[in-house]
């Protein structure tokens, strides 16, 4: 009977291992995959400013508009690259909505967290810009928006 009943222990101990065991590495696995994320977006942001510093050290780059315009491109590029990012996440959510596992609302909240996010940046960065006095302002507003645009890169990958 003895045997018996460590034998059942045993066997529920190893059962119950299995299960933690299994969680464990499922919960690695969504830590693998944000730690992948967060460095892919790391990666593109140190290329969009070696292209931003290489853009400054042209010769034809020689007015603080010159230099304005430098950080637009970057700032351009990481914008288009949210807008991507933003679309593939709502139709992500439109999917699992689809297969039952978001509630239906969900999709519908985005645009509107998406619209109060970009009012906070372009509020943010404004005061950015109004605290810095002469030419260099607009690019200091520009640099400013292209931050929060890496940021939300970050964001989006936790929808």
């Amino acid at each position: 009977m003895r045997t018996m009943k460590t034998a059942i222990k045993a066997g529920i101990a190893g059962a119950v291992l299995v299960v933690v065991g299994a969680a464990h590495a499922e919960l690695h696995g969504e830590e693998a995959e944000d730690a992948a994320r967060d460095a892919a977006v790391r990666q593109y942001a140190a290329k969009l400013e070696a292209d931003w510093q290489q853009c400054l050290r042209k010769p034809e780059t020689k007015t603080t508009h010159d230099s304005g315009l430098c950080a637009y491109a970057m700032r351009e590029a990481a914008k288009d690259a949210v807008k991507e990012k933003y679309q593939k996440a709502l139709a992500s959510a439109q999917e699992d909505v689809d297969k039952g596992w978001l509630p239906k609302n969900v999709p519908a909240m985005m645009p509107q967290a998406q619209a109060a996010w970009e009012q906070f940046v372009e509020a943010d960065c404004g005061v950015v810009g109004a605290l810095i006095t002469g030419t260099a302002s607009a690019t200091y507003q520009t640099v400013c928006e292209y931050k929060h645009q890496i940021q939300r890169l970050h964001d989006l990958d936790q929808w």
